[in-house]
């Protein structure tokens, strides 16, 4: 039997390696010095070709059906390996090797983790029903917590589980004030946790049974899990700091983000495929003269050849448009579908996802009007790629949208996955899921590899989830993640709009979500340009309609933004309600800087005091005695004076 520890300034985690196998036996937040496990964890569990190993070998009585379970191989340990604030456990398990990962980081109290399974048989394998952690933690007594799930928190009863749902997670002491948060990179439909406190469980593990997560692995083949993110905090239940170093674990896998934030133009509210030359020319000219940094031009652009410029729209082609939007110094962004066949002709058959009858699966309403959908688990992924490199060279593109559902449907109208056979990348439908998931991932990387400076959103369509997680997060360097426009104030209120917006952008990093297509036009243009900034800017509307005055406005704020943005990731994002009818938030770098907007509802004015320490400055009048006008907003610069 031996210890391992792992920790850095505030946190400790405590191992246990025997013959028996791995399990953690002590987690520590050092700065509370409060202990976080109130018996051992293991580590990870999963079935080889439909037989169970667990990291810890021990016959229990499973209290669900009163039998008990018989583990009877434990992992044979082989070395421990430190890298930086890497430490991996090395196993043999009945023929293939199990790596146990663990990543803590100078001054954040929790961990991400992952476990790496390698064929060393010589035959396929099977592997499924895959935990790659099972920490069920507490600050204290395991009874005095409250869970919670969801970016939400929204209330769990004492045992819970989620599929496909949520991927994260939250346990709360209030007498304590103290809890931990766990998060899951697995992605859309392959997520589920398990919160079983009674059996000791809070599984961390991909999906078993609506769209069941398998993985056959040739001989010498490795499979990588996603990752779990562990964090506790001391603090209340709804302090907003309490988040902080969950936050930062996510950040340290998202791709690398090299430029300054910027506002971004969308085409498509309220011009859907209604675009031309000369209105772009138009829509060109009034973005760059609001200070905007990206201009993309959405569906439309196309007809149904191949992808071919609609030359009855743009009959000068896109390169005219493209060089006008880099001549106003903006970046050209360009959408295309990439989850069906519009727009597309003559594909081959295995492109195609397949449904249990060998039908091609179509996505839509209407079945038979409907586009067929395109597996990226299939050689298409290549297809694609091929298509993308031209349309980067030939147009100077700096940031793709790419859309339509290809695995599952935020709106549920596609069935998941793809039951083809004889795919390049999967080999049923069990494993359909993971080999589209990991088609978008070869997407991404290929794209860094060839054009670092592009910016690829697989758009919350593609990625088949309704709201912001993780691991479209870790996909995207910015993430598209609604169509909230509030363009028509009878359906969406901005107000509702923004607060929907905090309820994920206090969890996750709010500088990579692209809220929604927010539009800048009618009486609520100005509060539809600072809800944008809550996270990072994505507008639409139809620019042309605003007057003088309100563009000389909304110069002042985007002016703001840029040279906020521009001193530094603006990655701390708070919110504020000093009054029932005024809300806020504000985003800030590390040095504690940036600005805030303040957003009033009462018909009369509102006046608040800054935080202490802080300075606040009217972006618009200078004033730095904070108020609203009623019925309005206000953008000021954030700054430390400590």
């Amino acid at each position: 039997m031996a210890f391992y520890t792992l920790e850095n300034e505030v946190f400790r985690r405590v191992f246990e390696v025997s013959a028996s196998g791995i399990r953690s036996v002590s987690m520590i937040d050092k700065r509370s010095n409060m202990e976080y496990l109130p018996s051992p964890a293991r580590e990870f569990q999963f079935s080889l070709d439909d037989r169970m190993f667990s990291s810890w070998m021990s016959n229990i009585v499973r209290i669900v059906d009163g039998n008990t379970e018989v583990n009877e191989f434990a992992p044979e340990f082989i070395r421990e390996e430190r890298s930086g604030n890497t430490l991996t456990f090395y196993f043999t398990i009945d023929g293939i090797e199990v790596a146990v990962s663990y990543n803590i980081y100078p001054g954040i109290c929790g961990y991400r983790k992952h476990i790496t399974l390698k064929n060393t048989r010589q035959n396929d394998i099977k592997i499924n029903k895959l935990v790659f952690d099972d920490t069920c933690a507490a600050p204290g007594k395991i009874a005095n917590c409250n869970l919670y799930a969801g970016f939400n928190d929204d209330p769990q009863a004492l045992c819970f589980t989620c599929e496909g749902n949520e991927d994260m997670v939250r346990g709360h002491d209030e007498s304590l004030d103290a809890g931990w948060f766990m998060g899951s990179s697995a992605p859309g439909i392959l997520r589920y946790m398990m919160i079983y406190p009674v059996w000791n469980n809070a599984l961390n593990a991909l999906n078993m049974s609506s769209a069941p997560f398998a993985r056959i692995l040739a001989p010498g083949e490795s499979f990588r899990s996603p990752d779990s993110i562990f964090s506790l905090y001391k603090g209340s239940l709804n302090d907003e700091n309490s988040a902080q170093d969950f936050r930062a674990l996510i950040r340290k896998q998202l791709p690398e983000m090299n430029c300054p934030e910027g506002i971004m133009y969308c085409t498509w509210i309220p011009f859907l495929k209604n675009i031309n030359h000369d209105l772009i020319v138009s829509l060109i000219k009034n973005a760059a003269g609001l200070n905007y940094r990206s201009f993309v031009l959405d569906d439309g652009w196309f007809n149904n050849d191949d992808h071919a410029v609609d030359k009855e729209k743009f009959p000068h082609g896109l390169e005219v448009i493209s060089q006008s939007v880099r001549d106003a110094g903006m970046t050209f962004g360009l959408w295309l579908n990439i989850g069906t066949d519009y727009g597309r002709k003559n594909l081959p058959d295995n492109f195609f996802a397949k449904q249990y009858d060998g039908k091609n699966s179509r996505l839509g309403f209407d079945y038979s009007k409907s586009g067929n959908v395109l597996c990226l688990g299939s050689a298409y992924r290549e297809h694609l790629l091929q298509e993308l490199y031209m349309l980067a060279e030939k147009y100077q593109v700096g940031y793709f949208k790419l859309d339509f559902s290809s695995v599952m449907s935020p709106y549920g109208l596609l069935p998941y996955g793809c039951h083809a056979k004889d795919h390049a990348h999967h080999r049923n439908w069990e494993d359909s899921f993971g080999a589209i998931y990991e088609g978008m991932t070869y997407i991404r990387d290929k794209m860094a590899e060839k054009f670092p400076e592009i910016i690829v959103d697989f758009s919350f369509e593609t990625f088949g989830t309704e709201k912001p997680n993780i691991a479209a997060l870790e996909l995207s360097t910015l993430h598209h993640v609604t169509n909230i426009a509030a363009d028509n104030p009878d359906i969406q209120d901005i107000a509702k709009a923004r607060k929907s917006f905090y309820r994920f952008l206090k969890r996750l990093p709010a500088e990579r979500i692209l809220n929604g297509l927010l539009a800048i036009q009618g009486e609520k243009y100005a509060e539809a340009m600072l809800t944008s900034f809550a996270g990072a800017p994505l507008t639409a509307g139809d620019l042309r309609q605003l007057t003088p005055e309100q563009k000389e406005r909304l110069k002042k704020f985007t002016a703001a933004f840029n040279l906020a943005a521009s001193q530094g990731h603006l990655t701390d994002f708070r919110t504020f309600e000093p009054d029932k009818m005024v809300d806020g938030f504000c985003r800030i770098n590390e040095k504690g800087n940036g600005f805030a907007a303040f957003f009033n509802r009462r018909k009369g004015g509102f006046s608040f005091d800054p935080p202490a320490g802080i300075k606040l400055t009217n972006v618009e009048n200078g004033d730095t005695i904070p108020s609203i006008p009623g019925n309005d907003c206000a953008m000021f610069f954030w700054e430390n004076i400590r």
